[in-house]
């Protein structure tokens, strides 16, 4: 009898230790141009507890530093080099405590500008050039406005990445309004 209550108080005190990972959400921006450094924040669960190195798969990125803000934010410092192969690439933080996830960061051949807010005011648009990419969040029910400037009859070509950034459902929609706010042209679902 005594061999039972041994083994059933033995089961009863075991503790069960589940340690979770680092996570890697996002980050901010998710991209940037070739032959540029560029500041990134990583957000994600646990990935700012020691974080110890960001791994890319591909060469061409350069991690010039990196700075823990909070225990689920990093901070680092990016150099993409002139040769680097443009589009996506794999990225991974290794924590003192296990592997993220894979993400994806863009690299492109453009001049990338981050979003400021606020810009949600039809008065008060951030002016950005023509053939920039805009790096930014938005969050539900977020209406964003920008002012390019444009001669009339000018082809403006725009390119909106939703769904293929991975991150979460997003469906957005653009229009391009004149400065009496008269829409002259709209794109939506397509």
């Amino acid at each position: 009898m005594r061999f039972c209550w041994g083994a059933v108080l033995a089961c009863c005190s075991a503790v069960v230790v589940n340690a979770a990972g680092p996570r890697l959400d996002h980050l901010t921006p998710q991209g940037g141009q070739r032959g540029t450094e560029v500041a990134v924040t990583l957000i994600g669960g646990r990935i700012g507890q020691e974080p110890q190195e960001i791994l890319f798969y591909e060469s061409g990125i350069e991690v010039r530093g990196i700075e823990r803000i909070d225990d689920n934010q990093t901070k680092a410092t990016l150099a993409i080099t002139a040769d680097c192969q443009p589009g996506i690439h794999a990225v991974r933080v290794r924590t003192a405590t296990g592997l993220t996830n894979l993400r994806t960061f863009h690299v492109g051949t453009q001049p990338e500008i981050v979003e400021t807010e606020p810009n949600n005011d039809f008065a008060k648009p951030q002016a950005i050039p023509l053939g920039a990419v805009v790096n930014g969040v938005v969050t539900n029910e977020d209406v964003d406005y920008f002012v390019v400037e444009a001669k009339e009859g000018e082809r403006i070509s725009v390119e909106v990445e939703g769904l293929r950034l991975g991150r979460t459902f997003f469906d957005p929609a653009i229009a391009i309004f004149d400065e009496k706010r008269f829409e002259v042209a709209a794109a939506d679902d397509s």
